[in-house]
């Protein structure tokens, strides 16, 4: 029998709650998305460890965790893994066919890393586009890659990097091999800003009713360093409301634009009759905060960042623990991804033990043991996270702030108990801290005195108006074509 065939899709800086069947506070419309998680197992506390692009997109293509593999920023960084041993490397050495499709952000960019074939976002889609007419209207509204105001795609929806994407997937599969198995990874640019979707899908979510942004109680002047110097530095306390929740009507019809894109995709592979022997995968790199606690983007540990989507649906030839329709609420890694398919597909090796991802077939056996999860950013100082999804423990290097939160019952965060007087919080707040320190103690950290200690605080970061002028991403209006971020 033929290996089954493999369909990696993954969004960038999608919320784990922004899917229809997730039945959260947001009133996303994603029913393929929603069709998908009914045949195939939905993890609800999955989990990306540097929740950025470049570092969760090697760590996809590695099993190993951002400070496992040392990508644990964005910047021009090359995936520290030979091409045969990332995760298409492994796979083509076994004979299957593989593709890229759409933003795959390697550096350089046209480094293959194991893929047989790539068509690439921005490069190959900006030629396309001149080659159609629309010569320079890639960002052609002329907002950047992190601008959080809203406006509407410049381009018709044929045209959109969303329907690129899934044109250059289905491409694929209408001119590969049928003799040998395949693994494609459609990998979308978007809800990734700038928040630019089809009007037509906007329209979508006029009559619905938005929720708020999420407030934490904590999230004042007594707030980390790096909430407060966050917010300052991306003049996002400058945000009105109106942009607020217009940001966030655009990011909802962005995702629903992705899923009726993905209607056709997955049409594709029924019409070639692939469906049943196809484990198809669906992710994004991270999340997004979409205005929570006063801030917008990724590079934090709180849910609406750090946390993803997570479907997996097999094929017939590869059934999971769990039957179709089943939600998993084990704590899960994307490094767990390269595990998982290995394993599916018979290509694992004795050496993949040193990967710190683990196969999401043991997070769904009943009765496992109690799994941690670890998370670390390199960015002012260091950011740091432990949770085992009921739990979560941050630190902050810069000026040595802690956070607890009691996810089971406080889901978004909204009460800190990190100076709680309960005896549960305390001694959680102990057992995390320790673990923290030993995790990361190549780091330095020590459980010091009742704290965590990594050097000095920065304390010049207090200065308001240098946070102000020396910000990188500047939320600045309308700029000639945007940027690529």
């Amino acid at each position: 029998m033929q290996q089954p065939n493999i369909l990696l899709i993954t969004t960038d800086q999608q919320r784990a709650d922004c899917l229809g069947v997730a039945r959260s506070a947001h009133p996303v419309m994603t029913p393929h998305l929603d069709q998908l998680a009914w045949e195939g197992v939905r993890f609800t506390r999955a989990y990306s460890d540097c929740p950025l692009c470049i570092p969760s997109r090697t760590t996809i293509m590695t099993g190993r965790p951002a400070y496992q593999h040392g990508v644990d920023t964005n910047g021009e960084f090359r995936i520290p893994e030979q091409p045969q041993d990332t995760l298409p490397g492994r796979l083509g050495a076994a004979g299957y066919q593989t593709h890229a499709a759409g933003k795959m952000h390697f550096h350089p960019p046209r480094n293959r890393n194991g893929f047989e074939r790539m068509r690439l976002l921005p490069e190959d889609y900006v030629n396309w586009l001149e080659q159609a007419g629309y010569g320079g209207m890639y960002r052609g509204h002329g907002m950047g890659g992190n601008e959080v105001h809203p406006v509407f795609s410049a381009v018709p929806e044929a045209y959109t990097a969303t329907s690129w994407t899934v044109e250059e997937s289905i491409g694929f599969l209408r001119q590969r091999d049928t003799e040998a198995p395949f693994f494609m990874w459609t990998s979308f640019e978007a809800p990734h800003p700038p928040f630019d979707p089809l009007e037509s899908y906007v329209r979508l979510y006029d009559s619905i009713a938005m929720a708020d942004p999420v407030a934490g109680e904590w999230n004042g002047e007594s707030a980390p360093q790096w909430v407060r110097h966050r917010r300052l530095s991306r003049k996002l306390d400058l945000l009105s409301e109106q942009v607020v929740r217009a940001a966030r009507k655009h990011y909802y019809a962005m995702i629903t634009h992705i899923d009726y894109a993905l209607g056709r995709l997955l049409g594709e592979l029924k019409s070639q009759r692939l469906w049943e022997d196809t484990i198809i995968v669906f992710a994004s790199d991270h999340g997004e905060m979409l205005g929570d606690h006063g801030l917008f983007h990724k590079s934090c540990f709180y849910e609406p960042s750090a946390k993803v989507p997570l479907i997996v649906k097999p094929a017939r030839s590869t059934p999971l623990p769990l039957p179709a329709g089943s939600v998993c609420d084990s704590p899960v890694l994307l490094a767990d991804l390269y595990p998982t398919l290995t394993q599916l597909t018979g290509c694992a090796r004795s050496g993949d033990d040193a990967r710190e991802g683990r196969s999401l077939l043991e997070a769904m056996e009943p009765g496992g043991e109690r799994r941690v999860l670890y998370g670390y950013i390199q960015d002012e100082g260091g950011l740091y996270m432990a949770t085992d999804g009921s739990w979560k423990y941050l630190y902050y290097a810069q000026d040595g702030r802690e956070q607890l939160f009691r996810l089971v019952d406080d889901p978004d965060e909204r009460q800190d108990l990190s100076g709680a007087d309960d005896e549960q919080s305390r001694a959680v707040l102990a057992e995390y801290r320790v673990r923290i320190a030993d995790q990361f103690a190549a780091h330095g950290l020590t459980d010091g005195e009742g704290a965590l200690q990594l050097g000095m605080a920065d304390e010049s970061g207090s200065d308001e108006r240098r946070h102000r002028t020396a910000n990188p991403f500047a939320w600045r209006g309308p700029i000639h074509h945007g940027g690529h971020w």
